[in-house]
């Protein structure tokens, strides 16, 4: 999927609502992306990674790929 400009910079991108985070580059459903950005329920992380995602409690999706 072409990066949101919303999210330029981050590799990944967490749900609010659901405690789900997805690899933006590997999101094999963008139509879930585009629907968080939408409802302006996203978290980003610092520093930009899986296991600080993990660390706040965000699983990976299952449409997503851990690289």
């Amino acid at each position: 999927m072409d990066h949101p400009k919303e999210l330029e910079g981050f590799r990944y991108v967490g749900d609010k609502r659901n405690q789900v985070v997805h690899e933006i580059k590997s999101c094999l459903s963008p139509a879930k992306i585009e629907d968080i950005i939408a409802n302006q329920a996203y978290a980003t992380f610092g520093p930009d990674e899986l296991s600080e995602a993990r660390n706040r409690g965000y699983r990976l999706s299952s449409c997503c790929s851990a690289n």
